[in-house]
């Protein structure tokens, strides 16, 4: 004997969307000249303010000098040679030229390239920062319900964990996302969104309209096909036979989901548990 529901109507307003927070743009700190890194303290996953020193480097023409007088001082061969030698390493590390690295944004560390002790050409990146406003929610859209999401639509975001934050529509992205024929959405995060999002999965509930009353199906009784992508319900006719039917989903809301076809009538029964491996047209007992 299988448990089964009924088909019914749902009241549904919001698409619901899985996805991730990730870096809309980065921004690269890159070495101003040749130089030895002799600090740089950000770690991925810290957060920078703008203006604030975050390591230090020495260019490489005036640690030359010092590496050149402390050659000579090894290779002095009497006092004469060590005194002058000496004043010269003294002279060299007085004139060593030391510069900060200071961060030209506010935001969070994406990657870090150097560590310190390594040198480093002209141009060389050194950290990658993804900028406040740059942090993006990457929602996985389904088809079906993608015409209905514009820009500027409210969002809410719930994280693992339970944590959630406001958000809005930014941008719909051109191309379908291939692995699970979605279409990509940007939500950006309200101004009161936790500064550690980056990286974090969660789901988005993106209001697309008021709520309305629409056929709808148990997310219990669907079943994704592996290979197609495919949704399909077991549903139960009234001879108590179980046929398995490929549905178009829409909408979802409070654990049902929007049916936009086949069209089911209102009571049909579908299995909500135990129909995975369950052959087609095969008679079953159901219990509601």
């Amino acid at each position: 004997m299988l448990p089964a529901v009924r088909a019914r109507q749902a009241t549904l307003g919001a698409v619901r969307a899985p996805g991730q927070w990730r870096s809309a743009d980065e921004l690269v700190v890159a070495a101003p000249f040749a130089a030895l890194v002799e600090s740089l303290a950000p770690r991925i996953g810290d957060r920078i303010e703008r203006g604030s020193t975050i390591g230090w480097l020495e260019t490489r023409e005036s640690l030359a000098a010092v590496h050149g007088a402390e050659s000579l001082l090894r290779q002095a061969a009497d006092s004469t040679a060590r005194a002058e030698a000496k004043l010269a390493l003294t002279l060299a590390r007085r004139d060593l030229l030391r510069v900060p690295l200071v961060a030209t944004a506010t935001g969070t560390v994406l990657r870090r390239a150097a560590e310190p002790g390594a040198e480093v050409a002209e141009g060389t990146e050194l950290l990658a920062i993804v900028p406040d406003g740059a942090v993006v929610f990457e929602a996985h859209v389904p088809l079906a319900a993608a015409d209905r999401v514009a820009i500027g639509q409210p969002a809410r975001i719930v994280m693992e964990g339970g944590a959630a934050t406001t958000a809005t529509v930014q941008r719909r992205l051109p191309n379908a996302s291939s692995p699970d024929q979605s279409a990509l959405v940007w939500l950006s995060p309200g101004p009161q969104a936790p500064r550690d999002l980056l990286d974090r999965f969660g789901t988005a509930a993106i209001q697309i309209g008021p709520p309305r009353r629409s056929p709808a199906v148990s997310d219990s009784a669907l079943v994704e096909d592996d290979l197609t992508g495919e949704y399909r319900v077991a549903r139960v006719d009234s001879s108590g036979v179980a046929i398995w039917t490929v549905v178009q989903l829409g909408l979802a809301a409070d654990g049902w989901h929007e049916l936009l076809g086949p069209p089911l009538p209102p009571g049909t029964r579908v299995i909500v548990d135990g129909q995975r491996g369950l052959p087609d047209s095969i008679r079953v007992r159901v219990r509601s």
